[in-house]
């Protein structure tokens, strides 16, 4: 797992770098803009994201497809859930050939527009009982529009914030993207809980809308924030040295496709954790344990808050301590406290629940999630980076994210009263892969 690149740009993260007397504590206006750029962008996109995961699991079983029994629902609501992350490498192959070519700047505008496009729409769709099977159908297809857009966002924002940074702030600006998604989480289930007050009947009529049409507001907001940022000196450099690459995809087969396995690696337990409570366990809460959607929405909310003050210490400390010390914490933690997590969870106590969500998020997810970035970075070279990253998200998308709800809600229904057992397992196997 020691496997860097030798380009300059890449190096400078090995170690940690002393500022010089004259450097602004948090980098140049451009650079801060940089960082503020890929922070705000990240967040809305990952807002999107998550209001539609959290959606799949309390309300699409039941107005899209309504006509399947309770289980077979909530495996399809799931199922559409994994359709973003099938998406992903198609947004990882379009996005990546455009952020190493024409510019990441411009790809990262392209990106937000059409992942706010896509959920202002979902917000507009006829259900099952109004348009029948067309209802799910059209649900799949913007969801693969998003999970497209998704493809290219995480490693355009991490790459335009790094390449950007002073090199004392490499690591923390790395995380800009990391401190997003919680911060997006907490927004997302603010607005999903006030959402769910609604009666019953209201928020599957019409409550439900609510938050994907302010995908159309909100992009505009992005949008406005991104226009404002630089393209990154490194990557001008590189394009007007002609050190760019035709086919940057091909290139990463060809020459890192080591590294790309070793990126893939990186993710597995931050993400079978992270989707792990964010996804199955809100639906196990509320249909095995007969917590009521507010409450379960409440847990996440404080654990996610709690997760977000978590990445921004560890993304302080990263630009001091070696971040491999980091991530290694944060994957053992993860392998250890796999059995517990689900033993509380499984006592149906809110206080328990919550109590297990904050330990798992900031021991588990923190530590890893605030330096991966950085981390997977290192790896490739700036000529085919945006096309390396990508390709690392893309596939650890689909391997870990999007398995995880629909095997755990597979699996879990099969394992009678032991039923905590699987997602132990589950969480147990990614850790040791990171590892």
């Amino acid at each position: 797992m020691s496997i860097t690149t030798t380009t300059p740009s890449a190096s400078t993260l090995s170690t940690p770098v002393t500022p010089n007397a004259g450097d602004n504590r948090f980098g140049t206006k451009q650079q801060r803009r940089a960082f503020w750029g890929s922070f705000v962008g990240t967040t809305l996109e990952w807002f999107d994201f998550f209001i539609y995961a959290t959606a799949a699991s309390l309300v699409f079983s039941q107005i899209f497809f309504p006509s399947l029994g309770e289980h077979v629902s909530l495996l399809a609501s799931f199922a559409t859930l994994g359709v973003a992350f099938l998406a992903r490498p198609i947004g990882a192959f379009i996005f990546g050939h455009l952020g190493d070519t024409l510019g990441r700047r411009t790809t990262l505008m392209i990106t937000m527009v059409l992942m706010g496009a896509a959920t202002g729409l979902i917000g507009l769709l006829p259900t099952w009982n109004e348009i029948g099977i067309w209802a799910p159908i059209l649900l799949t297809s913007l969801r693969f529009l998003q999970g497209i857009a998704v493809g290219g966002e995480w490693s355009g924002a991490v790459i335009m914030s790094i390449e950007s940074a002073p090199k004392h702030r490499a690591r923390f600006y790395g995380a800009a993207p990391q401190i997003a998604s919680p911060f997006a989480l907490v927004l997302s289930t603010i607005v999903m809980y006030s959402v769910a007050q609604l009666p019953t009947e209201d928020l599957m009529s019409w409550g439900w809308r609510i938050p994907f049409l302010s995908g159309f507001i909100l992009v505009l907001f992005g949008v406005i924030i991104r226009m404002k940022v630089s393209e990154p000196e490194t990557f001008k450099k590189a394009k007007k040295s002609q050190k760019t690459h035709q086919n940057p995809i091909g290139e990463v087969f060809r020459t890192k496709s080591l590294q790309l396995l070793v990126g893939v690696g990186l993710q597995a337990s931050v993400l079978v954790l992270f989707y792990l409570i964010t996804t199955y366990m809100l639906s196990m809460a509320n249909q095995r344990y007969g917590i009521d959607r507010s409450e379960t929405l409440l847990i996440l909310l404080v654990a996610a808050t709690v997760d977000l003050f978590a990445i921004v210490t560890v993304g302080v400390l990263a630009d001091k301590i070696n971040p491999w010390k980091i991530f290694m914490t944060g994957v053992i933690s993860t392998l250890l406290f796999a059995i517990p997590l689900f033993l509380l969870f499984s006592t149906a106590n809110i206080v328990l629940m919550s109590v297990a969500f904050i330990i798992a998020l900031v021991l588990g997810h923190a530590a890893v999630y605030a330096v991966v970035s950085s981390m997977t970075f290192d790896l490739f070279p700036v000529e085919i980076r945006y096309s390396g990253v990508a390709l690392v998200s893309a596939i650890s998308a689909i391997v870990f994210s999007a398995t995880t709800p629909f095997v755990a809600a597979y699996l879990v229904p099969a394992a009678s009263d032991v039923h905590w057992w699987p997602l132990s397992a589950m969480l147990i196997i990614a850790s040791l892969i990171s590892i």
